[in-house]
């Protein structure tokens, strides 16, 4: 991200931080609430976007190598998660399939590290459904996806998967945008606070202020 967009990204996060801490204030008008909602997804839309945009470009640089490390660390992750489920309900067989390390990924020859990420991936996504409480998340399995798909194409090898997200079809000054038109329905809505709240209406003009750095 541009300095410019981190310093609006930070204005919308400091509004979006002001009205959780006055939910009391605002929580009867059915209306705000929808809008605070769309703003506090638009953040996690945003970030992860311009996480995308980082990892691209570190892909544009990253050798064959530097991209099997990350893929073998992020999938230890996941592996580790799945071999505490597997502990915890007594399933031996999948114990046995995720009891990996991130050295035993990166060691495998690229074609046996190819296959056994490809595994992995398959199995984490039909165990994920019953692991509620572990920790891992389809987006942490998506990235080693993408990952995975940069690695092959080091390789000069076909994608194998087709990531489909709302935030990979969306640029950041689309986003932002958005951000835009729903922190403009708030400023109309916190009007209604001016006299009746005045600390609070206050404290939301103060955070919608963007500060340059």
């Amino acid at each position: 991200m541009k300095q410019s967009q981190i310093n609006r990204l930070e204005m919308i996060q400091t509004t979006n931080n002001h009205l959780n801490q006055h939910t009391a204030v605002w929580n009867t008008i059915p209306i705000i609430g929808k809008s605070k909602n769309q703003l506090a997804q638009l953040i996690a839309d945003i970030k992860k976007t311009a996480k995308n945009q980082e990892n691209a470009q570190v892909f544009i640089g990253a050798s064959q190598r530097e991209i099997k490390k990350i893929i073998a660390n992020k999938i230890d992750i996941i592996d580790d998660a799945i071999e505490s489920f597997a502990e915890d309900t007594g399933n031996a067989e999948l114990h046995s399939k995720s009891k990996n390390t991130a050295s035993d990924y990166f060691k495998l020859p690229n074609e046996d590290f190819e296959t056994k990420t490809l595994n992995m991936i398959k199995l984490s996504e039909e165990t994920l459904p019953a692991m509620n409480g572990y920790g891992t998340t389809q987006e942490e399995i998506d990235d080693v996806k993408i990952l995975l798909n940069n690695f092959l194409e080091k390789r000069q090898k076909p994608r194998t998967f087709k990531i489909a997200s709302k935030v990979a079809t969306l640029s950041l000054e689309d986003q932002f945008k958005e951000g835009t038109l729903i922190l403009k329905r708030l400023d109309r809505l916190m009007k209604r606070f001016k006299s009746s709240h005045p600390t609070f209406y206050k404290g939301y003009v103060s955070s919608r202020l963007i500060i340059d750095k």
